[in-house]
């Protein structure tokens, strides 16, 4: 069996396709099988596939059209290699993209999964922005209570892992986000520093399409994390929650106001408060987490006065990880200063 098995559903993808496919066929890494399901396509995406001729391509045709989730767990029943590679037909994958993280996942056999940093291109082809997510388990674990913090097309995991852990129908466009989460508390999970995917942002893209069922599941989603904390929020603490993960889209900085710092403030000391007494995350890592969090939102506003919170702290170890976790953001924080 090959090591790798890429996974790649297909739905009305010809303008695309042949682009993502040939992505695939380029890699430096040459032990893998590309799953390809068809989920009912009307346009020429089958005449598309059937111009390849590698042996290690699988092409696999729905009957009706089942949806994505439905697609995404029948073709995780049909891989067989050790790891299993999340791709779109949609995106490019740059060619060291399955070395590097086949590489990883060998030399760290404690790690269930790991994403990659990526570029976000538009229909045509042309960069538009980049998409940077925290690479350390722990501070992985942290921002999985606030965004999904993986590009679901970059993300690879183990065969085992995915097998028993399919993807959630009730979870409908944000499948992938309430998967890392569970996969999160099971064993560890990163994300590799190099760009190895340019991520296509288009006016098809489910993200677009779905905006508002994507928010209002995220919700459920952060509310259910949040449980673990004794927490329930209101709304008013749920927009606290996340207003500084919605100052910045596939790298561009949003036009947002912010006028509540004050319950923003509030609402990240209850959160330290509660972390210490039910001790969920690494106390120094959570109370770090959401001070770099506060000076980017400080930062986004132009709130320069603002910016050492109530819940900060003077101890070394809140200090060396959030100055770690500054470096992390400074090329956002460059945007706006």
């Amino acid at each position: 069996m090959p090591k790798v098995s890429i996974l790649m559903p297909v739905y009305n993808a010809g303008l695309y396709l042949a682009r993502a496919i040939d992505s695939i066929c380029s890699q430096s890494f040459e032990d893998w099988e590309l799953i390809l399901v068809n989920d009912g396509s009307t346009d020429d995406s089958e005449a598309i596939i059937s111009r390849y001729g590698d042996n290690r391509i699988c092409y696999v045709k729905n009957p009706v059209n089942l949806g994505l989730i439905k697609t995404l767990n029948k073709g995780v029943g049909l891989c067989g290699g050790k790891y299993i590679a999340r791709m779109d037909a949609d995106d490019v994958a740059f060619p060291e993209r399955l070395k590097m993280q086949v590489a990883f996942l060998d030399a760290h056999p404690d790690y269930l999964m790991c994403g990659t940093n990526a570029c976000v291109i538009n229909s045509a082809g042309n960069r538009t922005g980049k998409i940077r997510n925290l690479t350390d388990n722990d501070f992985l674990r942290i921002s999985l209570l606030f965004s999904p913090s993986f590009v679901h097309p970059t993300v690879m995991i183990r065969r085992e892992v995915l097998q028993e852990n399919k993807y959630d129908e009730a979870y409908r466009h944000v499948e992938d986000y309430e998967l890392w989460r569970r996969i999160a508390k099971q064993g560890k999970i990163a994300n590799l520093e190099a760009e190895l995917l340019a991520y296509r942002r288009h006016d098809s893209n489910v993200s677009v399409l779905n905006n508002r069922v994507q928010d209002e599941l995220k919700d459920k989603i952060i509310t259910d994390e949040l449980k673990a904390l004794d927490i329930i929020p209101v709304a008013e603490e749920l927009y606290c929650h996340k207003i500084t993960f919605g100052l910045y889209s596939m790298g561009n900085k949003q036009e947002v106001s912010v006028s509540r710092f004050n319950a923003i403030s509030a609402w990240f000391s209850k959160l330290v408060r509660q972390n210490k007494k039910k001790g969920i995350y690494n106390r120094n890592d959570f109370r770090a987490f959401l001070w770099a969090r506060w000076i980017v939102l400080c930062l986004s506003q132009k709130k320069y006065g603002k910016m050492i919170p109530s819940f900060a702290s003077c101890n070394p170890f809140v200090l060396v990880k959030f100055f770690k976790l500054i470096l992390f953001y400074g090329g956002i924080l460059k945007k706006v200063c």
